[in-house]
């Protein structure tokens, strides 16, 4: 790719991901409380660093050859990828339908600094960057 199509975060913020490393994951869910208690047993799992939970979206779908058109949830949980199989079957685990909207989704760029974060947010809980599993400082979720 070339300098004139990468995403320029600023001098020193850039930082163009290894598609390996960071993974967005998508999900969506009939209710604002079933979100945030599947996002928050991911981020209490360190298997998230960061969940955001956007209610008043709109899907219309075919499911067992009717059409339907439903208010539901967007889940988006901030990972690594070598725990998307985790995220994955935690999030289908805590999922109220029988066949949810589940994707795993690559990073290719982002602020090195939220990056960083990622990864200390979803390491091992005795190796984050606080001891205790949360953040000492907040950071653009």
């Amino acid at each position: 790719m070339s300098d004139l199509n990468k995403p320029d975060f600023g001098a020193g913020n850039s930082h163009t991901a290894d598609p390996s490393a960071y993974m967005l994951v998508y999900a969506t869910f009939p209710s604002l409380a079933s979100a945030e208690s599947a996002g928050g047993a991911l981020v209490d799992s360190a298997l998230a660093a960061c969940v955001n939970i956007l209610p008043g979206m709109v899907a219309i779908y075919r499911w067992q050859g009717k059409l339907h058109r439903d208010q539901e949830v967007v889940m988006i949980v901030k990972t690594r990828a070598a725990l998307v199989d985790a995220v994955i079957a935690e999030t289908l685990s805590a999922h109220p339908y029988d066949n949810p909207a589940i994707l795993a989704v690559p990073v290719v760029a982002g602020a090195s600094a939220y990056l960083n974060w990622i990864l200390a947010q979803t390491a091992v809980p005795s190796r984050r960057e606080d001891g205790s599993g949360s953040s000492t400082s907040k950071i653009g979720q």
